[in-house]
This record gives C-alpha cells, structure tokens and sequence, in this order.
C-alpha cells in the first residue's frame, strides 16, 4: 500500500516541512511498518506551465516548428518565449510544459537558451520521459509526444507542484489482519493519533438529480456465503474524459495508472475507503441486472486485460442474463468496459469472501489491487459509502452526468458489531505494565473503540473495520503499540524452567545419522512421497502391507501420487540421479519416516515409522598406483550394519536368511530380537537392479529405528583384564548343512561355561571328504579365567560338554 503525504494532509493536517523518516519511524513502532519513503521529485528544475499562443513553420526546417509561449518570468510577470520543437502533437492554446534557460530534467541534462537551425530557442517542451514518469504511469494517449496539460491549468506553475512530484510516498508493509489499513482514510487514523491531530473524513453527499433507479436496474445474489453484500447506482449522461489532475497524480503517485474520469473514480474510492468497486457500460449489461453466482462449467470470460479465462465451477462470477461480465473481486470483462462511447455507467460495490477470491485468483493467475483487498477483509459498512462517494465525484468532476435516485442494496445478514470484554489488569499482566485506567481507556477511545464500564471490567465495542480484534490479547497489543514498545520495561517472566532436550526418537536419529556419516556414507533427503511403480519394481508380493499407501489430494506430481510406506525406492531413485551425473561409486543413506495408515480412507492420523536406508556400490577406494581399486562388497554392507547396531548398543540379536523379495535370496540377512527384525542387509535382487536399471551388484540396508526404540539396552559393565593367560582350542565340526553356523555358535556358547570367552568361525569347506548335505565348520575357542591360568583338564572337560551338545544336532567332531 502506497499512500501521498499530501494527499493524506486532506485527511490529517500534517507538518510536511518535518523529515519524513521521523513520522515513518513512528508508525513503524506503532505496528504500521512504511517499508519505504519514496520522494517523487526526481531532482527537477526550472520547468514551469506555459501557454502556446503562436505556431509558425520554421524558414530553415521542414520538420520543426517555432512556437511563442506565454510565460511568467521569476517575479511573476507575464513574458513571452520563443520555443522551436518538432514535436507534432503541438496547437495553439494547449498548456504546455517549459524548460527555461538553465532548467535541469530528470536524468540530469541542463537545457539552455540556443539556436536551432538559426533561430533562437529559450528552452524547449517537455514529454513525460523528462518528468521521470514511465510510459505505464500515464494515459496511453499521453505516453508520446509532448505533454499536455488541462485547459484550466495556470501558466508559470511549477511542474514538480503540477505533477506533484514535490510530494512523498510512505509505502507501507502491512500484515495481513490490519485490512484497514489498506486505504487511506484507514491509514488517516493511525496518522491522526500517531500526530495528535483530529481526522477528518470526506463528507459524502449525493445529489440525486435523475429520476427513480426503479426498474431500470436490479441486483440479485445467488451465492450468500461468497457475496454478502451487493450495492449498485445508476449514473447517466456521462461524458467519458480524462479526469482532473488532482485525481490523476494522486492515483499515480498511489501506483496505480489514470485511465478516464470513470473508471479512475472507481479506483479513487478504493484507494480512499479501501472498498474495490467496479464500472459497468449500463447499456452493455443484458437485462440491466446484477447476478453475483458461481460459474458454470465450460464458461469462459474475456477479461479487461484481453485474456480469455476459463472458469470452473468453484469460482464466483458477475453475471447478467446472457453470462459472466466479470470475475468478482478480481477483473472485470472486456463486453461490459466503459469506453470512450459510454453514456450510461451501471456502478457496483461488493463484499465477497476473501478465501474464495484468493483461490480464484491463484488458480487464474490474475493478481489486482482489488482481489488483494477482498483477500484481507472489506468492512462491510464502507460498501453503501463507497457507492455513494463514487457518485458524489462523478457528478464533482463531470457536471453533465445525472445520478438516478436510490440505491441498490442487497444485504442479508448484517454484521453486527464485535463486544470484547477485558479488564485494566489481564492487560497489564499481559503486557508486563503498570498502565493506568484513564490511559488505557483514552487510546482505544483515540482508535475508535466505544469504552463502557461493566463492573470491574470495561467492554470495548470494535470499530467495524478491525475485524482483526477479537479478544482480550487483541486489545492489549492495541495498547500496546499506541502506549510505545520502547516505554514498556523489559522483564523477567516468572516461569518453571526445565532444560531443553532430544525426545529418544530425535536422539537415536542423530545418532544413528552421525555414525553413518563417520564411516563414509553420504546422506541424502528426498522428498516424503512415492513413485507409483516404486513398489512393484521392487517385485513386493502382492497383498504386502506396504500397498497400502496415503494417496495424496494435491501431489506435487501424478508420478508421485502417495505417502512412502519405505525408503528403499526414494534412495534408489537418489543413487540413479547420481549415476546420470557420472557418479558411481556411491554410498548413501537416508533416515525419515514412512507413513502406515492404520486404515484407508484415513480417520486418524497414520503411524510415521522412523528407518534408516543406505544403499553402496561402485569402488571403495580411490584410484592410486600402488593399489587396485575394490568393488563394494557384501561385507561392506554387513560392517556398516555390525558397527552401527554395536555403536547403538544393540546385543543379543541373531542373524538369520532375509526373506524379502528386494534381496538376493542367498546374499541377504535379517537381525532379530526376540521375533522382531530390527534391520536387514543384502545384495539387492539382480531383477530388481534390471527394473530400476541398476548396473552391477548393489547392496543396500534398512534399520528399522522405531523397533530398536522399544529394545531394553543392557546397562554397560566395565570389568578389568585378567592377568593370566587365556588359552583357545580349534573344533572343526562336521554338520548338516540345514544347521546354520549360528545355531552351532549358540550351542557352544550354551555349553562353554564360565570360561569361555569368544567364538568365531574360521572355515567352511564342502566337497570331497565330506559326505554329501553336509559340510565342515571350523571355529575358534578362546578361553579365560580370572583366577588363574586354565589346565587341559579343564578345558577337556568343556569340550566335551559341547561335543555332547552337538552331537544332538547331527554335528559330529571331525
């Protein structure tokens, strides 16, 4: 929101000699932020209005004219330059305007008396490039050639006061719960008390001097919820023409663009009582009625900005009998624009449903001053004032024009003002002040709200353009602002402080993240949805719970259409973009949820897992001449995961084959506690590599965080070395091959006493010698005590306590 200096000194009798920062800073601290000062003067000089009263042809020049023009000199007299121009657009007895001798434009260029071809020029005329105006700031009509002023304007005023380029513009950030703001007579408020001054307001008074609105016009409201109010006027024998300069600078120096005496009036009101309005061609209007309604599917609307628009249904739309004339609250249409041959001119004010108008304006692409007003809230009251001031100015600035009598005015469901009850101290205790009652009550009666006394409260009735007001914390900040933040004494809240902290999950996550990352691992984040193939091409069977997927209403595209129910797809998907950038040796990892619905269509919130995913391949090392590079292998895979559980402090778990059907079926495992898989590893399944068009062998792993959440940790117990030797002893067992290594190593831990320290697995060998389904184990013992060194008696005697146990599963001593 841009708002004039002068044009706010109507409202607000203000110091213009005063900085202006000052005024901006203050406003700034009461809550009305001016972003920008903005001075228009662009550093003009000796420019000055000046009448042509004689045009010859010069003698010398085809192309160029000689022109006398009535000046005034410095003292005021009346004296007559001689100007050559080859300017076209030139005549007798326009109002010009003049660049003296030694007079200085926008860019800097210095114009002094000289001869052109011969003949004295005193100076020269002046288009709006010299002003330092855009082609978009003026009427297109006045964008080229010399510029030319109304008939009435006085000869030897100074351009900059003309133009009111001696003006400055506060340009204001405004939040968006203070809409009133966004006009000036709402800005002329906080102006007033930020000052000390009283407000005053323009007196809107209309003459109707037509005849009865009766039946010449109607409006009707088929949508209650997205119009809530309707007004309409009715202005004939209008003679469309430029409007006076005073509205024409007011309105470029607000940004916005003159146009003609209509629709600028339309756009005046709006800057001044924040209320969007909108003129219609009367005769262009089917049926000379009104219809605020939805659209209708497959309607279209050319717009005034030329474009055709498709509308849908959810869009509210002014129609007349035939159809849309324009899209309410954001552009009107090209068929019902006042032009240049309207005589007849149909006016409308309207409150519509912010929501709906942004939604409307987002979906069509279209923002306007308009659409940005009904976005933050109209005050409903403003709407019969608005139609009537657009009445009053017609007739102010085009006499000819007749305004019928009566006004349209369709309402419902009047607003009704807003009650909020506080007391002096809630609002002290809020704010952390000691403010006074009288003080209170004397700044929000200086805003307009209507102070009465209820007991030991105080009922405060909200001016009916602070929607925004809406209870006990509203008020406070009121008074606060007004009052000055910086008068506020800082304190101390009195509060039970407790120091922050991770939540267990949050913890783990880091955790989990750091350790990946310290042995090599790069950590990707993708986005939180899931490619539609992404499971099929990891060959799930069908009826696998991870199917059952969160669609999403408005996904960021069709390919990615649900919530992820795994990270394995997400982090391929990583690893192939890489690939496509030549990266190929690659281990990543990501930690994020995945989202379980408890049951679709969702009624609850679903169940977000927390899982950790990597995914290697490629070369471990770099290149270098002293060493052969090495490729990723399964036991790459398997060290990150054996490190990162031991990092965790996860013990007890057994490893057994993976059944999903991602891995290879002979190169994967499973870790299991009790049942409960915490993590799986493998080389992904060569079909699975062929549908995500991975090349060679790939190894990937999943930790399922939220499982190793719920484990119960064994507490860390430090015990000293032994001193004596320890001792160890070699068995090479002969077993089935259904008998897995870590059935055997369980047994032998089951059976190894006291001493026993450590197992471990040192060979496998099949083939000949060994008889067929079976093959030969080798494992190492290690035994210690901490009381002595261990004798072959003892240890015999363990050792044949594991044989026995062995020998119960078929596994013989070799």
């Amino acid at each position: 929101m841009k708002a004039s200096l002068q044009w706010m000194n109507e409202y607000v009798p203000l110091d213009l000699a005063r900085p202006a920062q000052e005024l901006a800073d203050e406003l700034t601290q009461a809550g009305i932020p001016v972003e920008d000062v903005i001075s228009m003067d662009p550093g003009l000089k000796k420019i000055y209005t000046g009448k042509i009263v004689e045009i010859i042809k010069h003698p010398d020049a085809d192309k160029l004219q000689v022109c006398q023009v009535q000046c005034l000199d410095e003292d005021g007299a009346e004296i007559t330059k001689q100007i050559v121009t080859a300017a076209t657009n030139v005549a007798v007895g326009q109002i010009v305007p003049v660049a003296y001798h030694k007079s200085r434009l926008a860019d800097g260029t210095e114009i002094k008396k000289g001869k052109l071809r011969g003949v004295t020029s005193e100076g020269m005329f002046c288009s709006v490039a010299e002003f330092g105006l855009s082609k978009e700031q003026v009427r297109p009509e006045e964008a080229e050639g010399i510029y030319i002023f109304p008939e009435n304007t006085p000869i030897g005023l100074d351009i900059k006061e003309a133009l009111m380029l001696d003006d400055t513009v506060y340009e204001f950030e405004l939040t968006a719960n203070r809409a009133d703001c966004f006009s000036m007579v709402g800005l002329s408020r906080e102006f007033a008390i930020m000052t000390g001054k009283k407000a005053l307001f323009p007196v809107i008074m209309v003459n109707e001097n037509g005849n009865s609105i009766d039946g010449k016009a109607s409006v009707v409201i088929e949508n209650n919820e997205l119009c809530t109010r309707f007004t309409a006027r009715v202005v004939k024998n209008v003679t469309i023409e430029p409007s006076p300069l005073w509205m024409q600078n007011r309105l470029r120096n607000s940004g916005i663009r003159p146009t003609n005496n209509v629709v600028d009036v339309t756009n005046y009101v709006m800057l001044e009582l924040g209320q969007p309005m909108h003129a219609y061609d009367y005769d262009r209007v089917a049926g000379h009625t009104l219809i605020a309604r939805n659209a209708k599917s497959g309607e279209t609307l050319v717009t005034l900005d030329g474009s055709e628009r498709k509308l849908d249904e959810s869009m509210l739309v002014i129609a007349d009998s035939n159809g849309p004339i324009g899209i309410a609250g954001v552009m009107g249409g090209r068929d019902s624009e006042v032009t240049n041959d309207t005589t007849h001119v149909l006016l409308e004010a309207a409150v519509f449903n912010g929501p709906s108008i942004r939604r409307t304006s987002k979906a069509l692409g279209m923002r306007s001053e308009a659409s940005g007003r009904f976005e933050r809230g109209i005050n409903h009251k403003y709407t019969a004032y608005a139609i009537d001031r657009a009445a009053q100015l017609l007739q102010q600035i085009c006499p000819s024009c007749e305004v019928e009598v009566g006004v349209i005015d369709v309402y419902p469901t009047p607003v009704e003002q807003r009650t909020v009850t506080f007391t002096v101290d809630s609002v002290n205790d809020y704010l952390g002040t000691s403010i006074d009652k009288d003080r209170m009550v004397s700044i929000l009666t200086n805003l307009e709200f209507v102070i009465t006394q209820n007991g030991d409260a105080l009922d405060a009735l909200v001016p009916t353009w602070r929607d925004d007001v809406t209870g006990m914390p509203d008020i406070a900040e009121e008074v606060a602002r007004i009052y000055g933040y910086d008068n506020i004494v800082p304190t101390i809240p009195h509060a039970v402080l407790s120091s922050g902290g991770m939540t267990p999950k949050k913890a783990l996550t880091k955790q989990v993240t750091h350790y990946l990352a310290s042995v090599g691992l790069s950590q990707i984040i993708t986005f939180s949805f899931m490619h539609k193939d992404g499971l099929s091409n990891m060959m799930l069977p069908e009826g696998d719970s991870r199917y059952t997927a969160i669609p999403i209403l408005n996904p960021i595209s069709e390919e990615f259409p649900y919530m992820r129910t795994t990270l394995v797809p997400a982090v391929i998907e990583a690893a192939l973009r890489n690939m496509a950038q030549q990266n190929k040796d690659l281990w990543l990892f990501e930690t994020a949820n995945v989202y379980e619905p408890k049951a679709l269509p969702l009624v609850e919130v679903p169940h977000e897992r927390p899982m950790a995913c990597g995914i290697m391949m490629g070369k471990t090392t770099e290149p270098a001449w002293n060493e052969p590079q090495r490729e990723t292998d399964f036991y790459d895979v398997k060290g990150v995961v054996d490190g990162l559980l031991s990092n965790l402090g996860v013990v007890g778990y057994t490893i057994t084959p993976c059944g999903e059907s991602y891995y290879h079926p002979g190169v994967s495992a499973n870790y299991t506690i009790n049942g409960v898989t915490i993590a799986n590893f493998g080389e992904l399944h060569p079909q699975v590599s062929k549908n995500f068009d991975l090349p060679g062998k790939v190894y990937m792993f999943e930790i399922d965080l939220e499982a190793i959440l719920d484990l119960t940790m064994p507490e860390f117990k430090y015990q000293p070395f032994s001193k004596f030797p320890g001792t160890s002893r070699d068995l090479a067992i002969v077993a089935p091959v259904i008998v897995t290594s870590g059935e055997i190593m369980e047994l032998i831990n089951e059976h190894g006493g006291e001493y026993l320290h450590s197992v471990s697995i040192f060979d496998v060998y099949e083939g000949e010698h060994i008889e067929a389904g079976y093959r030969s184990l080798a494992y190492n013992l290690q035994f210690r005590s901490m009381e002595g060194t261990l004798n072959d008696e003892e240890i015999d005697g363990i050792i044949q306590n594991i044989i026995s146990a062995l020998n119960d599963k078929n596994c013989k001593l070799r």
